[in-house]
Protein backbone atom coordinates (compact mmCIF):
# COMPACT_ATOMS: atom_id res chain seq x y z
CA UNK A 1 0.00 0.00 0.00
CA UNK A 2 1.21 3.65 -0.39
CA UNK A 3 0.68 5.83 1.95
CA UNK A 4 0.21 9.93 1.17
CA UNK A 5 1.58 11.17 4.48
CA UNK A 6 4.54 10.62 6.75
CA UNK A 7 2.31 9.83 9.64
CA UNK A 8 0.19 7.58 7.54
CA UNK A 9 3.43 5.54 7.28
CA UNK A 10 4.61 5.94 10.68
CA UNK A 11 0.79 4.41 11.94
CA UNK A 12 1.15 1.58 9.83
CA UNK A 13 4.39 0.65 10.85
CA UNK A 14 3.14 0.50 14.75
CA UNK A 15 0.24 -1.28 13.61
CA UNK A 16 2.47 -3.47 11.83
CA UNK A 17 4.78 -3.84 14.96
CA UNK A 18 2.38 -4.73 17.36
CA UNK A 19 1.84 -8.36 17.00
CA UNK A 20 6.15 -8.46 17.24
CA UNK A 21 5.69 -6.54 20.79
CA UNK A 22 3.03 -8.73 21.72
CA UNK A 23 5.21 -12.09 20.96
CA UNK A 24 8.40 -10.76 23.01
CA UNK A 25 6.47 -9.73 26.06
CA UNK A 26 6.25 -6.62 25.70
CA UNK A 27 2.76 -5.27 24.32
CA UNK A 28 2.20 -1.36 23.40
CA UNK A 29 -0.62 0.48 24.88
CA UNK A 30 -3.50 0.70 22.91
CA UNK A 31 -3.39 4.67 22.56
CA UNK A 32 0.25 6.22 20.60
CA UNK A 33 0.15 8.82 18.31
CA UNK A 34 3.05 9.33 16.14
CA UNK A 35 4.22 12.50 13.84
CA UNK A 36 7.71 13.51 12.32
CA UNK A 37 8.42 16.47 13.82
CA UNK A 38 11.41 18.03 15.49
CA UNK A 39 12.19 16.20 19.50
CA UNK A 40 12.18 19.21 22.16
CA UNK A 41 15.94 21.07 21.55
CA UNK A 42 16.60 18.89 18.77
CA UNK A 43 19.27 21.27 16.92
CA UNK A 44 21.09 21.20 20.12
CA UNK A 45 20.73 17.91 21.86
CA UNK A 46 20.54 16.10 18.08
CA UNK A 47 17.96 13.52 19.07
CA UNK A 48 16.31 11.96 16.06
CA UNK A 49 13.12 10.32 18.10
CA UNK A 50 11.29 11.14 21.28
CA UNK A 51 8.34 9.56 23.12
CA UNK A 52 6.40 11.49 25.44
CA UNK A 53 4.65 9.50 28.58
CA UNK A 54 0.38 9.57 28.16
CA UNK A 55 0.49 12.23 31.24
CA UNK A 56 1.96 14.73 29.15
CA UNK A 57 -0.89 14.98 26.92
CA UNK A 58 -4.06 16.49 27.53
CA UNK A 59 -5.84 13.30 26.42
CA UNK A 60 -3.58 10.58 28.00
CA UNK A 61 -1.63 9.30 24.80
CA UNK A 62 1.30 8.95 24.40
CA UNK A 63 3.30 11.08 21.59
CA UNK A 64 6.14 10.13 19.64
CA UNK A 65 8.18 12.02 17.19
CA UNK A 66 10.28 11.37 14.49
CA UNK A 67 12.60 13.61 13.25
CA UNK A 68 12.17 15.12 9.77
CA UNK A 69 16.15 14.67 9.30
CA UNK A 70 15.18 11.55 8.25
CA UNK A 71 14.58 9.96 4.64
CA UNK A 72 15.63 6.60 4.88
CA UNK A 73 12.48 4.22 6.01
CA UNK A 74 15.60 1.85 7.47
CA UNK A 75 16.79 4.56 9.87
CA UNK A 76 13.30 5.63 10.03
CA UNK A 77 12.02 2.78 11.37
CA UNK A 78 14.51 1.82 13.79
CA UNK A 79 14.10 5.06 15.17
CA UNK A 80 10.07 4.67 15.84
CA UNK A 81 11.32 0.95 17.54
CA UNK A 82 13.34 2.84 19.58
CA UNK A 83 10.52 5.37 20.96
CA UNK A 84 8.20 2.29 20.85
CA UNK A 85 10.28 0.69 23.44
CA UNK A 86 9.86 3.76 25.86
CA UNK A 87 6.00 3.04 25.58
CA UNK A 88 6.17 0.01 27.27
CA UNK A 89 5.70 -0.70 30.59
CA UNK A 90 8.19 0.52 32.60
CA UNK A 91 11.04 1.06 30.05
CA UNK A 92 10.32 4.99 29.80
CA UNK A 93 14.10 5.86 30.45
CA UNK A 94 17.33 4.00 29.31
CA UNK A 95 17.41 1.88 31.96
CA UNK A 96 17.91 -2.04 32.62
CA UNK A 97 13.61 -2.54 31.21
CA UNK A 98 14.53 -0.61 27.95
CA UNK A 99 17.54 -2.41 27.53
CA UNK A 100 15.65 -5.57 27.51
CA UNK A 101 12.66 -4.65 25.32
CA UNK A 102 15.28 -2.97 23.20
CA UNK A 103 17.84 -5.72 22.47
CA UNK A 104 14.28 -8.04 21.98
CA UNK A 105 13.43 -6.06 19.50
CA UNK A 106 17.32 -6.24 17.66
CA UNK A 107 18.53 -2.88 18.69
CA UNK A 108 21.80 -2.55 20.10
CA UNK A 109 23.98 0.24 22.34
CA UNK A 110 25.62 3.00 20.23
CA UNK A 111 25.87 6.04 22.64
CA UNK A 112 28.73 7.06 24.81
CA UNK A 113 29.01 7.74 28.08
CA UNK A 114 26.68 7.10 31.04
CA UNK A 115 23.96 6.68 28.72
CA UNK A 116 24.71 4.33 25.96
CA UNK A 117 21.54 2.76 25.36
CA UNK A 118 20.15 6.45 24.37
CA UNK A 119 21.50 6.11 21.00
CA UNK A 120 20.51 2.71 19.13
CA UNK A 121 20.47 0.75 15.88
CA UNK A 122 19.40 -2.04 14.50
CA UNK A 123 22.00 -5.05 14.73
CA UNK A 124 22.94 -7.36 11.66
CA UNK A 125 19.82 -9.24 12.13
CA UNK A 126 17.53 -6.20 12.27
CA UNK A 127 16.78 -5.79 8.01
CA UNK A 128 16.59 -9.30 7.93
CA UNK A 129 13.83 -9.60 10.99
CA UNK A 130 12.37 -6.33 9.78
CA UNK A 131 13.06 -5.89 6.01
CA UNK A 132 9.77 -7.35 4.32
CA UNK A 133 7.70 -5.26 6.68
CA UNK A 134 9.43 -2.07 5.92
CA UNK A 135 9.17 -2.88 2.24
CA UNK A 136 5.76 -3.70 2.54
CA UNK A 137 4.97 -0.41 3.72
CA UNK A 138 6.59 0.87 0.80
CA UNK A 139 8.35 4.22 0.21
CA UNK A 140 8.19 6.84 3.08
CA UNK A 141 6.68 9.39 2.02
CA UNK A 142 9.01 12.49 2.85
CA UNK A 143 11.80 14.48 1.72
CA UNK A 144 14.65 14.86 4.41
CA UNK A 145 14.90 18.32 6.24
CA UNK A 146 18.54 19.97 6.95
CA UNK A 147 19.44 22.80 8.98
CA UNK A 148 22.58 23.98 10.17
CA UNK A 149 23.75 25.16 13.61
CA UNK A 150 25.86 28.20 12.45
CA UNK A 151 23.81 31.25 11.34
CA UNK A 152 25.77 33.12 9.02
CA UNK A 153 25.78 37.04 9.51
CA UNK A 154 27.30 39.17 7.00
CA UNK A 155 29.24 42.39 8.59
CA UNK A 156 27.39 45.33 9.67
CA UNK A 157 30.21 47.54 10.70
CA UNK A 158 32.13 49.35 8.28
CA UNK A 159 35.70 50.14 8.87
CA UNK A 160 37.60 53.46 8.73
CA UNK A 161 40.80 54.64 9.22
CA UNK A 162 42.53 58.08 9.62
CA UNK A 163 45.20 58.52 6.70
CA UNK A 164 47.10 60.76 9.33
CA UNK A 165 47.92 58.41 12.56
CA UNK A 166 46.02 55.23 11.64
CA UNK A 167 43.78 55.60 14.15
CA UNK A 168 41.04 52.96 13.23
CA UNK A 169 37.31 52.59 14.03
CA UNK A 170 34.16 50.73 12.84
CA UNK A 171 30.46 52.28 12.56
CA UNK A 172 27.39 51.06 11.04
CA UNK A 173 26.39 51.98 7.09
CA UNK A 174 23.59 54.48 8.84
CA UNK A 175 26.64 56.95 10.49
CA UNK A 176 28.57 56.70 7.43
CA UNK A 177 25.91 57.95 5.30
CA UNK A 178 25.36 60.60 8.35
CA UNK A 179 28.86 61.67 7.92
CA UNK A 180 32.72 60.35 8.85
CA UNK A 181 34.27 61.95 11.99
CA UNK A 182 36.90 63.87 12.54
CA UNK A 183 39.79 62.18 13.51
CA UNK A 184 41.48 63.52 17.58
CA UNK A 185 44.85 64.25 14.86
CA UNK A 186 42.32 66.28 13.09
CA UNK A 187 42.15 64.97 9.91
CA UNK A 188 39.23 63.25 8.23
CA UNK A 189 38.70 59.37 8.92
CA UNK A 190 38.22 57.58 5.00
CA UNK A 191 36.62 54.09 3.99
Amino acid sequence: MTYNTREEWLTAAIEELRPVFDAVGKPLPKAIRVACGFPLNAKRSKAIGECWIASASADGVIEILISPVLADPVAVFEVLVHELCHATSGAFNHGVNFQKVASLMLLQACGTGKEVWKSTRGTTEFVNSYGALINGLDAYPHGQLTYTDKKVQGTRMIKACCPSCGYTIRLTDKWVKQGLPTCVCGDDFAI
